[in-house]
């Protein structure tokens, strides 16, 4: 702690003394409490917390797939070799984003007990099971024929897709960044709010004058660094913080950022035209198309050619079932939905 934090924090503790004689002279509480300022937080190395006891699922070997065609109502929706060769390891993702969320959880209980250690941690424990998902979604452009993606630009975009987890993160961050630059700004409008030059003493006392202008400018700036310390985020609002935090819910975003790698690798490959006109991410067009379809005056002979291509194009959005559900009512839609949604 540097000559400024300790001479200031026995500053606060004489106010602090002061204060309460005044609000006890004066039967209620006029004066606030002035927070002294405490050394920086010491967290316990990541690795030192004990690891996850169960092994990590075995590395995936390598699957092949066909062509395949499903039936609704009569139309048809064609799966391609390379879709469906993707589609084997749907459920290989989903065990694997389980494993490493229950490990999350894990790790979530040994190292998180507040505000600040969550902040602090979440992104040795986020990374310890993205980074071994993303290992085995990328792994899987080899087997597909393509060597040439770049790693860390298949990061940046599963990241950019899927960052649920990273988003609460954020949020809980930037709840205490937000308050910390305030609470800075308006100490540094206080600290400058006043400011002398020694040429207004006079030529005569100038020198002097800027002794004194420049002391005075100086007890303004700590001013200003009383004012922004006094203004953080408190402990108190930490708790509060914490307290309203749904880790239950966080915890599934985590397992939803996981496994999503999945729809990343598809959208790679969509993007290369190794999987042609699929969509992982239902977008403006699909969600006219479905409310369209829900219309009366939708002709009714084209609403399974128009339900063929909706699934077609955005195999991964529920809603799509739903519609086909509703429309059609048909157990092939089932069938359909299983195979992409499980």
């Amino acid at each position: 702690m540097g000559l400024f934090d300790k001479a200031f924090n026995k500053f606060a503790e004489a106010g602090n003394k002061l204060n309460n004689e005044l609000n006890k002279a004066m039967g209620k509480k006029v004066f606030g409490d002035i927070r002294p300022i405490e050394p920086p937080r010491e967290y316990a190395d990541y690795s030192s917390f004990p690891p996850y006891e169960k092994d990590e699922p075995e590395n995936w070997s390598s699957m092949s797939g066909e062509e395949k065609v499903f039936m609704l109502s009569g139309e048809t929706i064609h799966i391609s070799k390379e879709l469906d060769i993707c589609m084997q390891y749907r459920k290989l993702f989903s065990e694997a984003a389980s494993f490493y969320t229950e490990r999350f959880k894990y790790k979530y209980s040994l190292c998180v007990n507040d505000f600040d250690t969550l902040t602090h941690y979440f992104n040795d424990m986020y990374l310890e099971g993205l980074n071994p998902m993303l290992y085995r979604a990328y792994s899987l452009f080899l087997p597909l024929g393509l060597i040439d993606i770049d790693v860390a630009a298949f990061i940046e975009l599963h990241t950019s897709l899927f960052k649920r987890a990273i988003t609460s993160w954020a949020t809980m961050c930037g709840i205490e960044e937000s308050i910390n630059q305030k609470a800075q700004n308006t100490g540094e409008t206080v600290g400058g709010a006043i400011r002398l030059r020694g040429g207004g003493f006079g030529l005569r006392g100038a020198a002097k004058g800027i002794a004194k202008a420049e002391a005075f400018n100086i007890g303004m700036n700590l001013i200003g660094k009383f004012v922004s310390h006094q203004m953080k985020m408190t402990p108190e609002q930490k708790a509060a913080a914490f307290g309203a935090f749904k880790k239950d819910l966080f915890f599934s975003e985590v397992y939803s950022d996981y496994f999503n790698t999945f729809l990343t690798l598809i959208e790679v490959l969509a993007q290369e035209k190794v999987i042609n006109d699929v969509k992982i991410i239902t977008d403006d067009k699909a969600a006219t198309i479905i409310k369209n379809l829900k219309n009366p005056m939708f002709p009714k002979d084209l609403i399974p050619q128009s339900l063929a291509k909706l699934i077609s194009t955005y195999p991964f959005e529920p809603k799509c079932y739903d519609l086909a559900e509703e429309l059609l009512g048909s157990s092939e839609v089932l069938i359909i939905k299983d195979y992409f949604l499980g």
